[in-house]
């Protein structure tokens, strides 16, 4: 989507598609700055206080802050996703790609930090994890203990016959800690 001018009709268009997508949805690079602009203007036009400009103005945030809180809501979600899977989200403006990659980063932090805590061997040393990027069923693992379901993005210790062979399906990658 190209640079647009801000209208309201732009504005109510942008409010429904986030409303109707569980994804981000294409907004033009300068959104937050053109809105803000607009609403200046708007509020220069209204400066006569009357009534018909004000509710144009109240309303006009009311659907911005809605965007805002949707498209918040979204980049936290895919934050999440991207620390588990490292898939990155589409159609972030640059706003919301540093808040993203803020939270995104504070997410792998935590995960890498507490993950490893809980996956310490007895030696003293990192055990071999792998994430898994599909769901896989429960299955019988070599040393014939029942394993899984599995989500994509789980993190788990198998046995080495069972984690070669996922491996080798391509149904898993192995998990690691980037210091």
């Amino acid at each position: 989507m190209a640079d647009e001018t801000i209208t309201f009709e732009l504005i109510r268009k942008i409010q429904r598609e986030e409303q109707r997508s569980p994804k981000l949805t294409k907004i033009p690079e300068n959104f937050y700055s053109s809105i803000l602009t607009y609403i200046q203007q708007k509020k220069q036009i209204s400066e006569k206080e009357d009534r018909k400009g004000v509710l144009e103005i109240k309303n006009i945030e009311r659907l911005v802050e809605d965007i805002f809180d949707r498209r918040e809501r979204k980049v936290v979600t895919a934050a999440v996703n991207a620390a588990r899977t490292n898939i990155q989200p589409e159609n972030m403006v640059e706003e919301e790609k540093d808040f993203f990659d803020l939270v995104a980063g504070s997410i792998r932090q935590r995960r890498e930090t507490n993950l490893k805590k809980m996956f310490i061997v007895e030696k003293g040393e990192e055990s071999e994890l792998i994430v898994f990027k599909d769901q896989v069923p429960e299955f019988v693992g070599s040393d014939m203990k029942n394993y899984g379901p599995f989500k994509k993005g789980d993190i788990a210790k198998l046995p080495d016959e069972n984690m070669k062979l996922l491996l080798q399906q391509g149904l898993v990658e192995e998990f690691k800690i980037n210091k």
